[in-house]
C-alpha cells in the first residue's frame, strides 16, 4: 500500500496543479474533459480501486503458498513409512570386525569354496526366508534339512503353541536388505565350522487370531530390523543353528574369529596387522 501512495500522491499533485491550465485551454478544445471534473472522479473511483487492489496483494503476500518440507513428510501415507524395530547395530561398532572377517573368508575360500562370501550371503538369504515362512505357515515342512536338530525342535515347539492358541505369526513378504558376515570359526574339523551373519530385513511382525484375523500382538506396519543368524556346517550344507536379536552384539564381538593354528600362521603372513587383532587360533 505504501508504494501505491507514493505513486498516487505526486500524481494527484500534478493533476491538481495542471487543472487551471487545462481548464483555460478547454475552450479551444471542448472535447477534452476538464481535469477539474476528472480530479474528483479520480479520487472517488480510481484511487479506492487501486488502494483495495494493493490491500489484496499485501494480504496474499502473508499467506502460505505451499507446504513446508515437514508438512510434506507428514502428508505422506503412513503405510510408506518404515519404522525400525529393536536395536540398530552401529556401523562403527562392527567396522573392524567386518573387514577382518571378510579377509578371513577370502583366505579360506582359496582352498574351501564353502567360505566364498557370495555363496554364504545367498545361503543366508534363502534360509531366513524359509524359516520365517515356516513359522507363518505353522509347519516345519521344508526346513527339516535346513536347520540343526536342536533349532528344529525349538521351532516345532513354537509352531505347536501357535496352533494350540489358534494364532498366526505374520511376517508377509520378507525383504532382505543386507547380510554382513561378522564372525567365522574354522578350526580343525569341518563339523566345528560356523559363520554368523548380521541380517538386516524388512517385514511385518504381528500375531493375529486364526479365525477372526484380529491383531493380538503388534500391528500391521512394516518394520526394519536386524538379527544375528549363526550357521553350522554339516555334511551337505550350512544349517541354521541359532537366531539372536541385534542386542546380542557385545556377545558376538566378544568372541574372536577362529582359525586352525596352521591356517592362522599362513594368514598372518600377508594379513593387515589390524585384522590379526580380530582372530585367534584353536
Amino acid at each position: 500500500m505504501t508504494r501505491t501512495l507514493r505513486f498516487l500522491v505526486p500524481l494527484a499533485v500534478v493533476l491538481l496543479g495542471a487543472a487551471p491550465v487545462l481548464a483555460q485551454d478547454s475552450e479551444r478544445r471542448p472535447y477534452v474533459p476538464c481535469v477539474c471534473c476528472c480530479g474528483p472522479l479520480f479520487f472517488l473511483i480510481v484511487l479506492p480501486i487501486l488502494v483495495f487492489r494493493n490491500f489484496l496483494l499485501e494480504l496474499a503476500r502473508g499467506r502460505k503458498t505451499g507446504l513446508t518440507d515437514e508438512e510434506i513428510l507428514d502428508e505422506l501415507p503412513k503405510k510408506r513409512q518404515v519404522m525400525f524395530k529393536g536395536e540398530k547395530v552401529p556401523e562403527w561398532r562392527i567396522a573392524a570386525r567386518s573387514k577382518a572377517t571378510k579377509a578371513i573368508l577370502k583366505f579360506l575360500s582359496y582352498t574351501d569354496n564353502w567360505f566364498e562370501r557370495k555363496y554364504l550371503v545367498d545361503m543366508a538369504d534363502e534360509a531366513v526366508r524359509l524359516v520365517k515362512e515356516a513359522i507363518e505357515a505353522r509347519s516345519i515342512r521344508g526346513i527339516e534339512r535346513r536347520v540343526t536338530p536342536e533349532l528344529l525342535e525349538e521351532l516345532r515347539t513354537q509352531i505347536k503353541k501357535l496352533r494350540k492358541d489358534l494364532e498366526v505369526h505374520v511376517f508377509g513378504r520378507v525383504e532382505i536388505t543386507d547380510i554382513n558376515i561378522v564372525h567365522v570359526e574354522a578350526p580343525a574339523g569341518k563339523e566345528h565350522h560356523t559363520v554368523t551373519a548380521l541380517v538386516s530385513a524388512k517385514s511385518k511382525d504381528f500375531v493375529e487370531d486364526e479365525e477372526t484375523g484380529e491383531v493380538l500382538h503388534g500391528d500391521k506396519k512394516t518394520y526394519a530390523y536386524q538379527e544375528f543368524w549363526t550357521f553350522r556346517r554339516s555334511e551337505k550344507r550350512w544349517l541354521v543353528e541359532l537366531i539372536r536379536p541385534s542386542s546380542d552384539l557385545d556377545n558376538i564381538l566378544e568372541s574372536k574369529n577362529v582359525l586352525a593354528p596352521i591356517d592362522l600362521e599362513e594368514f598372518a603372513k600377508d594379513a593387515d596387522p589390524e585384522f590379526l587383532k580380530e582372530v585367534e587360533a584353536r
